[in-house]
């Protein structure tokens, strides 16, 4: 019988059609359920967010010769055509605050911005705010206001594993370090760091001839922050100091420290505004707003080190007189770099060769005054231009063969606009909405489902639920002294349920796989697994093959963790390691739950997140990929897919000791 069991064939989904999964579920009356929107999410609408300067700042230094009258409202929100680009308006934040960068995290829920204001309750400085975004609509919603800890905030950005916003103060040159609380709001700062440095000169080394406009360099300046893909490293300019700062990042203290070097010199007075990592993460591209060039990095990853290699001109051959630049962005596919020029009123289109060496391929007006900042909508077939004294965004569709940009002819009205950001509400690897819960005294560590019960899993016991009255039938306990300590997951095929057993944290460490008669109850046999490198947390079989994770803890090994494929016999056939942006989200502790979803994506949960991660098997390569983020209303742990009733997950909730129902939308892929 347990041979059986393991022996068994999972049949591939019979739907080979690219379709939505219905948002309809079949409800009892017992069953708690919330209400949900009927509207598809492929009607729901592409939103824009643009963040403008709304207040005039009058404590500034003289020198500081570009700031805005404040004719924005705050943030200014637009529906996005999908095919003509054009955006129209769909209400304001109104903010007297000067929002001037907005950041989205990557489930696309919440938003954060800094707000380049004087002052914050009763001292100099700015702040930085937090928003929930609305599913159906994209409204926002303010949930907390936090000091930003220095003087004019003007840079914000996440870090990849969504617990920490990093802020960077221009005024002040400080930067901070805010954790990002479990419902999105902020909390106090839990570093706040400076760059050590002299101030450079204010006439730039490579500023163009002819140049009159000085700024930047009366002091130190922090202009940007922002990790690297791994998470382990963050870099900020000083556009003061002409320096790139490098830290390391402690993800569990969220603290920051020097690295070796330091910090990495531009050219004297050049001044570094942005930087643009290429999608590969070996290189990264400078551009420093009074020298109005582009710098070239090499990026060593492990050590977190810069290596100069390249200094082009922003501008076009020839150009005589003064310019600031602003914003660098690589394109999505790594082909080109595109470089925003102030008073030039241009953006910079560069061809990115093999060897990561720009060439500059052309030169497109932006249609207004002083482009503070521009982006990419999210299928990248458009770039929008925040002209900041032209108070108008402009629209460019991208020739994805030259990388050329062609002005649709479509402005949008905007008071002093800063930054641009979207969210796209149909994205449907986002939506998991609760249908109902039951509760579930043993709900601690997993849950199981089949066509007429759910299973609630706790370390030593197993009880069986009636999926419609919610009642429980049955009951399982591991009799005293057996080796069952750590029941992690579960699986039911062919009326027998599998869990994954360790006696984690006891060394050496046993695996087993305990399989039970799913009806009645009773165990029937252990299969012990001779992998003891690492805790097995759970067992999926899937497309012909046997899929489980053997789990490690801490910042020092949860790196370790690994996803391995058997054949039937039980060989090994493949490994995987998990990426650093979910290994991020895993910390302090590590993968919990796994399975396979009906679009042949792996869903996986953490210890404590109310997220599902999405993630790609890739074929040739020994890192899983991560799709995307998905918020979900339960506390990780173990989850299973109901296969009886297509895009409907479980999950539990580990605190109340509930097993939630969940229906999550996606697009089946065909097998």
């Amino acid at each position: 019988m347990i041979h059986q069991f393991f022996l068994l064939q999972q049949s591939r989904p019979q739907t080979f059609l690219v379709v939505l999964l219905l948002l309809g579920f079949v409800r009892s009356d017992t069953l708690r359920a919330e209400d949900e929107s009927t509207e598809a999410p492929a009607v729901r609408p592409l939103m824009a967010y643009v963040g403008t300067f709304s207040s005039p700042l009058g404590d500034v230094p003289p020198t500081q010769v570009d700031l805005p009258a404040g004719n924005g409202r705050g943030i200014h929100l637009f529906k996005v055509d999908r095919k003509s680009g054009a955006l129209e308006p769909a209400g304001t934040v109104d903010l007297g605050a000067s929002p001037d960068c907005l950041v989205v995290n990557a489930a696309g829920d919440r938003m954060y911005s800094s707000n380049e204001t004087d002052r914050f309750g009763d001292a100099k400085q700015g702040s930085v705010s937090s928003f929930a975004i609305n599913p159906r609509d994209g409204q926002l919603t303010l949930l907390n206001t936090v000091a930003s800890e220095g003087d004019g905030p003007t840079y914000v950005s996440i870090h990849p594993s969504g617990r920490y916003l990093f802020v960077a103060n221009y005024f002040s040159g400080s930067i901070a370090v805010l954790p990002i609380l479990a419902d999105g709001r902020l909390g106090e700062a839990t570093d706040i760091q400076r760059g050590e440095g002299n101030v450079g000169p204010t006439k730039a080394t490579n500023s163009p001839p002819g140049r009159f406009a000085i700024s930047g360099h009366d002091g130190s300046h922090a202009h940007m922050i922002q990790s690297d893909a791994t998470g382990r490293y963050v870099l900020h300019v000083d556009l003061g100091m002409d320096r790139i700062f490098v830290w390391k990042f402690d993800s569990m203290l969220g603290t920051l420290s020097s690295n070796t070097p330091a910090s990495v010199s531009l050219p004297p007075g050049d001044g570094p505004r942005h930087f643009d990592f290429h999608p590969k993460g070996r290189w990264l591209y400078s551009i420093q707003e009074e020298g109005s060039t582009i710098v070239l990095f090499d990026y060593d990853g492990d050590a977190g080190r810069l290596t100069q290699r390249q200094t082009v001109p922003s501008l076009p051959p020839g150009f005589k007189g003064s310019n600031f630049c602003s914003e660098i962005l690589v394109s999505e596919d790594g082909r080109f770099v595109y470089a925003g020029n102030r008073l030039h009123d241009s953006i910079g289109i560069f061809a990115i060769q093999s060897d990561g060496t720009l060439q500059q391929i052309g030169n497109e007006w932006t249609r207004g005054d002083y482009p503070r900042s521009f982006n990419f909508d999210p299928s990248g077939r458009f770039l929008y231009v925040c002209n900041q004294r032209a108070d108008n965004v402009t629209a460019f569709r991208i020739d994805q063969e030259s990388g050329l940009l062609n002005f649709t002819g479509d402005y949008a009205s905007v008071g002093n606009p800063s930054c641009i950001t979207f969210v796209d509400l149909a994205d449907d690897h986002r939506s998991a909405h609760e249908i109902g819960r039951f509760p579930a005294p043993e709900a601690h560590q997993a849950v199981a489902v089949d066509e007429s019960s759910f299973y609630a899993i706790s370390n030593r016991a197993i009880a069986r639920y009636d999926r419609r009255s919610g009642e429980r039938v049955a009951r399982w306990d591991a009799p005293i002294g057996s080796d069952i300590k750590h029941l992690n997951s579960g699986i039911v095929k062919d009326g027998r349920l599998g869990c994954a057993n360790s006696n984690w944290p006891t060394k050496p460490l046993k695996n087993s796989i305990e399989v039970f008669d799913a009806e009645q109850m009773t165990h029937l046999e252990s299969i012990a697994l001779a992998e003891t490198d690492g805790a097995i947390n759970w067992v999926e079989r899937y497309d012909g093959a046997w899929w489980v994770v053997f789990a490690f803890y801490g910042e020092a090994e949860v790196r370790r963790t690994k996803l391995v494929r058997y054949d039937k016999q039980w060989n090994v056939t493949g490994k995987w390691m998990f990426p650093e942006s979910v290994i991020q989200r895993f910390l302090p502790m590590s993968n919990s739950g796994g399975c396979f979803g009906p679009n042949g994506n792996l869903y996986v949960t953490g210890h404590d997140h109310a997220e599902l991660y999405v993630l790609e098997i890739p074929a040739n390569k020994s890192e899983l990929k991560h799709v995307t983020t998905v918020p979900a209303p339960i506390t990780g742990q173990g989850i299973a897919w109901d296969s009886h009733d297509p895009g409907v997950l479980l999950g539990i909730n580990r605190a109340s000791h509930e097993v939630v129902f969940l229906r999550v939308t996606t697009t089946i892929k065909p097998l």
